[in-house]
C-alpha cells in the first residue's frame, strides 16, 4: 500500500492550489497571535512572584510562579513555532539549544580540540598569534604536531631551505614596481611583498581603519576595499584605491535596459579623488572575491551612518547593494566581457595616470586562458592581478557561496596564472599577488 498523505498535507496542498506556493508559506518572521502576549505574561508573572510573595501574600506569589510555569508549558507545546523539537518535547527540548548556544563551542575549544584541529585557524596557529601579540617568544619543543602532507592544516606549501646558501653581501630586497615601463602612468614602487588586503570602511570601523593606516605607514600599502576612500590613508601611507561594482565614492546610480538598477563610474569624482590624495598609488578593479564569487555586496541600512554614506556617496540609513558585475564589463560572452574589462582598465589608467590592477576569484580555469590570450592579443591589460582563493573571508556572505563556490586556494590558482602568462611570453608585464589567511610568516 502506497503512502497516504496526511490531513495536514492535504490541507496544505489545497492552500497551494488555491493561493499558490509562495502565498501559502509561513514567513520565518511570523509569530502566532498568542505567542508574544503569553511570552511577556510569563516574564511579568516571574518578575512579580517574589515581591508579591514577600509584600502581599506568600501563596499568591507561589500562584504567580505556578501560573507562569503552566503558561510557559502551554506556549512551548501548543503555540510557539520557532523550534519543532520544543513543540514535541516541550521545555525539555530547549536543553538542546541551550547546550548548542552556550556550551558546545566552549567544550570543543577547551576540552576536545587538539592543537591541529579547528577551521579556519587551528589552535597551533592561534597560539602563535597570541604569543606574538603578547610579545612572547614563539618557541616549542620535541617536534611538529602537524602532518606535513595535510594541506588543510599546513600553509599549503613547504619552505625549502638551502643547506649551502650562496653568499649574500647585501640584505634581500623585496620591493617591486607596478606599471614599470609604461609612459602613461606613474609607476608604483611596492615596499613589501606583504600588504594589507581589501577591507572596506563600513565593514571596519574608523578606529580599525585608522590603526591599520598608521601601522602600514612606510611598511606596506593598504587596499581600501570597495567601500570608498575612508580612513585607510589618514597616515599618508601608500594606498590602493579599490573600485568595486558599486563604484562607491566615485559612482552614480544608473539603470540597465532591463530596468535593473546599477552604478556606473563618475569620471570627475575619480580624477578629483586621485588629484587630491597623492598617496593613492594604484587603482584596483574588483571583479569578484573568494568568499562570495559571482555576487555583489550588501551593507545593511543601520550600518550606513552619515559618515559612511558621505564616503560612499550614497544616502544615509538606506541599504546599499553592489551589483554582481561592473556595468562597464557586461558582454555577450566571457571573451567579450574580458575585452571590455581591458578597455575599462585602459580608460581608468588614462583618467588617473596610475597603474590599474584587477582582483578576482577564479571559477573556471578557462577564464584565465581567455584573459591571457586577450592580454597578448591587445598588448595591454591590467598592470597587476590579485588572485583571491575560494577560501577567502568576508563580513557577510551566503553560506553556500562561502563554503562551496570557487575553484581552489589562492596559491594554486596564482600558480596556474603564472604558468599561463609565462607560456604567452607576457609574464614580465604584470605583477601577481594572492590574498587570504596570512596568519604567520609561513603562510606568506
Amino acid at each position: 500500500m502506497s503512502y497516504q498523505i496526511s490531513d495536514e498535507g492535504q490541507n496544505f496542498q489545497q492552500r497551494i492550489n488555491q493561493n499558490g506556493k509562495q502565498n501559502s508559506l509561513v514567513s520565518p518572521s511570523y509569530h502566532p497571535p498568542l505567542d508574544l502576549p503569553i511570552k511577556y505574561t510569563v516574564i511579568a508573572l516571574l518578575l512579580a512572584c517574589i515581591p508579591v510573595g514577600i509584600f502581599v501574600n506568600l501563596w499568591v506569589g507561589i500562584g504567580c510562579a505556578v501560573l507562569a510555569i503552566v503558561l510557559f508549558f502551554i506556549r512551548d507545546f501548543f503555540i510557539q513555532d520557532d523550534h519543532s523539537l520544543v513543540r514535541i518535547y516541550g521545555p525539555l527540548g530547549r536543553g538542546r539549544y541551550l547546550v548548542e548556544d552556550l556550551f558546545r563551542d566552549k567544550i570543543l575549544q577547551y576540552f576536545n580540540e587538539s592543537n591541529t584541529d579547528g577551521r579556519p585557524i587551528p589552535k597551533i596557529v592561534r597560539d602563535y598569534i597570541y604569543q606574538k601579540a603578547k610579545g612572547i617568544k614563539a618557541m616549542t619543543s620535541f617536534g611538529t604536531e602537524l602532518d606535513i602532507n595535510d594541506h588543510d592544516n599546513t600553509s599549503q606549501v613547504r619552505i625549502l631551505h638551502r643547506n649551502f646558501p650562496a653568499f649574500m653581501p647585501e640584505p634581500a630586497n623585496y620591493q617591486c614596481v607596478i606599471g614599470e615601463g609604461r609612459n602613461d602612468v606613474q609607476p608604483f614602487t611596492v615596499k613589501n611583498v606583504i600588504n594589507v588586503s581589501a577591507m572596506s570602511y563600513g565593514s571596519l570601523n574608523w578606529k580599525a581603519a585608522e590603526c591599520i593606516s598608521f601601522g602600514a605607514k612606510d611598511v606596506c600599502y593598504v587596499n581600501t576595499g570597495e567601500g570608498g576612500f575612508g580612513p585607510h590613508g589618514v597616515a599618508g601611507n601608500d594606498t590602493v584605491f579599490q573600485i568595486g561594482t558599486g563604484k562607491f565614492g566615485v559612482g552614480d546610480h544608473t539603470t540597465l535596459p532591463n530596468g535593473q538598477p546599477t552604478r556606473k563610474l563618475n569620471e570627475q569624482l575619480l580624477t578629483d579623488l586621485v588629484r587630491t590624495n597623492s598617496h593613492i598609488k594604484m587603482i584596483q578593479l574588483k571583479i569578484s572575491q573568494g568568499a562570495k564569487p559571482g555576487l555583489g555586496g550588501h551593507l545593511p541600512a543601520e550600518k550606513v551612518t552619515p559618515e559612511i554614506a558621505a564616503v560612499r556617496k550614497v544616502e544615509p540609513y538606506k541599504s546599499v547593494i553592489s551589483p554582481p558585475q561592473h556595468v562597464e564589463m557586461l558582454g555577450n560572452s566571457p571573451k567579450d566581457s574580458i575585452l571590455k574589462m581591458i578597455d575599462f582598465v585602459k580608460h581608468v589608467r588614462r583618467l588617473t595616470g596610475l597603474p590599474v590592477g584587477i582582483k578576482f576569484a577564479v571559477g573556471r580555469l578557462e577564464e584565465i586562458d581567455i584573459l591571457v590570450e586577450a592580454m597578448k592579443f591587445t598588448k595591454d591589460g591590467p598592470d597587476a592581478i590579485q588572485i583571491d582563493g575560494a577560501d577567502g573571508g568576508t563580513g557577510a556572505g551566503p553560506n553556500l557561496f562561502v563554503n562551496y563556490v570557487g575553484y581552489g586556494g589562492a596559491i594554486e590558482t596564482a600558480a596556474y596564472l603564472d604558468k599561463k602568462l609565462k607560456e604567452a611570453g607576457i609574464r614580465d608585464r604584470v605583477k601577481i599577488s594572492a590574498s587570504g589567511k596570512l596568519f604567520t610568516p609561513v603562510h606568506a
